[in-house]
């Protein structure tokens, strides 16, 4: 089991992945996103399961966000598996541990991908989490109630949602209300999800996009950003 200690205000809040009880604001969606998928990582004899989130498209490629802790063990292969059956072979080129983030390459697919939210959610914002937990998709919605840290030196650029996510959700979308990814959720305890927001998730993929020669991408997600040659 993952655990991040997040400074809140002048508390630790020890995120764990673990299931709550508490109700959340809407009825629980079962029909799947069809850019949400399930991760899977081979770790020796064994494997690991997340999700994760179509956010970019090339002419060959496609690009999914997961969680580094999801594929932090992966000793064999890493694959994606999308709802409509389309399943591919994932190569991680870029991980940010503290922020717990992972960019995937993988084979281009038939879905349309989700747009990276400009603006960063606020205090009380309806937002959504998804994830494919055990195996069984579910979004369910809560609200947006605060901004952690990951430690000391680091900006408060993970946001907590007042609904539980579920072992095997690590990775998923939080959703705002246009269907944007608003953050990346990563742990679950007392009934909150947390994860790092969309600033920190364009933060990272202009990183990503920079060690990497997928100008079709670059262009769609930034394009006013010019990126030096990798």
């Amino acid at each position: 089991m993952n655990m991040f200690h997040l400074r809140r205000l002048a508390t630790t809040l020890v995120v764990v992945l673990a299931a709550s009880s508490q109700p959340a604001l809407a009825t629980p969606q079962e029909k799947p996103h069809p850019a949400v998928v399930r991760v899977r990582a081979t770790e020796g004899d064994s494997a690991s399961f997340g999700s994760g989130t179509l956010v970019g498209l090339g002419s060959k490629h496609g690009i999914v966000l997961t969680n580094w802790h999801v594929v932090r063990d992966a000793t064999g292969q890493i694959s994606v598996t999308f709802p409509d059956g389309y399943k591919s072979a994932a190569t991680v080129i870029k991980t940010d541990e503290t922020w717990d983030l992972a960019a995937l390459l993988i084979w281009r697919p038939e879905t349309k991908p989700v747009a990276i939210a400009e603006k960063t959610p606020s205090r009380g914002d309806s937002l959504t989490i998804a994830g494919y937990g055990s195996g069984k998709y579910r979004q369910v919605s809560g609200r947006a109630t605060q901004f952690v840290s990951p430690g000391d030196d680091h900006p408060f650029e993970m946001v907590e949602v007042n609904v539980a996510a579920r072992s095997g959700d690590s990775g998923g979308p939080i959703l705002n209300c246009k269907g944007q990814l608003a953050g990346v959720l990563f742990g679950s305890a007392d009934g909150a999800t947390n994860g790092s927001h969309s600033g920190r998730v364009r933060w990272f993929l202009k990183r990503v996009l920079a060690g990497c020669k997928l100008p079709k991408i670059r262009k769609t997600l930034f394009p006013n950003h010019s990126f030096s040659k990798p």
